[in-house]
């Protein structure tokens, strides 16, 4: 009888296990359902981007070649995007059609490109080695349903190229770092190429995997010639393509620019410790100490949007952090483009809303970061080779800290609160839940024992967070409709 009871009890915890797997299943479903309506709708109504990508489409469908950087505004950019909206119209004989449809066309491709995006955060997620079931689907709806990324992937710019094959490498890189395959790390080198063939800044993913593998084959017993002749391959692999590809135009811009990189704005002076920079008056990194040690939380509360006024502007518009942070959150912080723009006001009670919860899932997300970096410092220097291939070899802190180093380096080079945005960061895209979980997993297995009720309020906090997130999405898409 003891023994049928054990028996019975064991058939019933099973069935509730596969019961809750199944909700955890239709619910991953139903989130990715919701940022696939929202892109949709955003897609249908948008003819607007942050830039204008489509000038340069208009000309390569105009000339059989690739335009320079004198020839447009957003021509000194690598051409991987516009390439393939321009090869895509000409297949299917778009040519004839106006500004708006040709622009159609590249928000319908960058569509598809996020929904890969988001199956490959899914599939990553899903195999992440956390147990808690609930925290992954936070951290996959904080992903996907974020407004600013699904603004982009209904934008015609080539920014989701960029996300796309980096998110692409650094899954690949993933892999490869578990099984050890010649197949995902020979794919890992060609989306690393394609990324920067897309935009200059999916170098720092580059970056970031070629230092993983050295951190591999440095700690790694056994193994470390084979290890490094993988690092060395990757780091000769990836700018040699990069360098041969027409679509980078590194040769083209050395011969006519001395210069393979380009940009089309000039750099400025470092700016003073303290004080206010006499070469920027338009707001942005004023100072290093206002620029960089401040975060201006109330100011942007206070006034939750960019205004682009010579002066008497919001004070959180010299801020880096704030910037980054406001960007980071919310699509209609930009102002812009103008179909996206509010005045007065409107939007500020929203906007409001997200600043004040979002604070704790970045929080989270810092923490994990600072935790990860301990982490793959103390165990590079004990020469761990078991807790290092646990945090995959730094491989995603070290993607993060490099997006967010390059961001800051470009705000001091360029100083325009312009180039002070989280897009910047979004290459990083699978960095977030995993940093995101690191601290999330173990601060509620600790509150579920000590202070249960806490947990609630977390959960809560994020949750309502999401459904802001979702209503930004649909106001803008109702005020893009007014627009027109």
């Amino acid at each position: 009888m003891i023994s049928s009871s054990s028996s019975s009890q064991e058939s019933g915890s099973k069935i509730q296990v596969i019961q809750k797997n199944q909700i955890f299943n239709i619910l991953f479903i139903v989130v990715a359902l919701l940022s696939i309506s929202l892109r949709v709708g955003l897609v249908w109504y948008n003819r607007q981007s942050n830039d204008n990508h489509m000038q340069v489409v208009q000309l390569m469908l105009a000339s059989a070649r690739l335009p320079q950087k004198q020839d447009c505004w957003e021509c000194f950019q690598p051409k991987m995007f516009h390439f393939t909206v321009t090869k895509v119209i000409q297949i299917f004989g778009l040519t004839g059609l106006t500004l708006n449809g040709l622009s159609l066309v590249g928000e319908i491709i960058n569509l598809l490109a996020g929904l890969v995006t988001l199956a490959i955060a899914w599939a990553f997620i899903a195999r992440l080695p956390v147990k808690n079931k609930w925290l992954k689907l936070l951290a996959f709806g904080l992903v996907t349903l974020n407004p600013v990324l699904i603004g982009i992937n209904s934008q015609a710019t080539n920014d989701t190229f960029a996300i796309l094959f980096s998110t692409l490498a650094i899954y690949c890189t993933y892999v490869f770092l578990q099984r050890k395959k010649f197949i995902p790390f020979i794919l890992a080198i060609l989306f690393s190429a394609l990324g920067i063939a897309s935009k200059t800044n999916v170098w720092v993913t580059a970056i970031a995997i070629v230092i993983t593998l050295f951190i591999q084959a440095f700690v790694s017993p056994g193994r470390t010639l084979k290890a490094t002749i993988y690092a060395i391959a990757f780091l000769i692999a990836v700018p040699v393509l990069t360098v041969i590809n027409p679509l980078t135009q590194y040769v083209a811009n050395y011969q006519t620019y001395g210069k393979p990189v380009l940009m089309n704005i000039n750099t400025l002076p470092l700016p003073p410790l303290v004080g206010v920079s006499k070469y920027n008056d338009r707001g942005g990194i004023l100072s290093i100490k206002d620029g960089f040690f401040s975060f201006k939380f109330i100011n942007l509360l206070e006034h939750p949007r960019i205004e682009y006024d010579h002066d008497n502007y919001p004070p959180n518009r010299t801020s880096f952090w704030a910037m980054l942070y406001g960007s980071a959150n919310s699509a209609s912080f930009a102002n812009y483009p103008p179909s996206w723009s509010t005045t007065g006001t409107q939007g500020f009670l929203l906007n409001q809303g997200i600043f004040s919860l979002a604070i704790l899932p970045v929080l989270l997300l810092l923490m994990g970061g600072m935790t990860e970096t301990f982490i793959m410092v103390r165990d590079i220097f004990k020469r761990d080779s078991v807790v290092l291939q646990n945090t995959d070899y730094g491989l995603f802190v070290l993607t993060f800290i490099g997006y967010i180093a390059f961001t800051i380096i470009y705000a001091l080079l360029y100083q325009t609160f312009l180039v002070m945005k989280a897009i910047f960061i979004f290459p990083a895209l699978l960095a977030f839940p995993v940093l995101f979980l690191r601290t999330t997993e173990p601060a509620y297995a600790f509150l579920s024992k000590h202070v249960k009720w806490s947990i609630h309020i977390l959960n809560i906090d994020m949750v309502a967070l999401m459904v802001l997130y979702i209503m930004e999405i649909i106001t803008l898409i109702a005020r893009i409709r007014m627009y027109h």
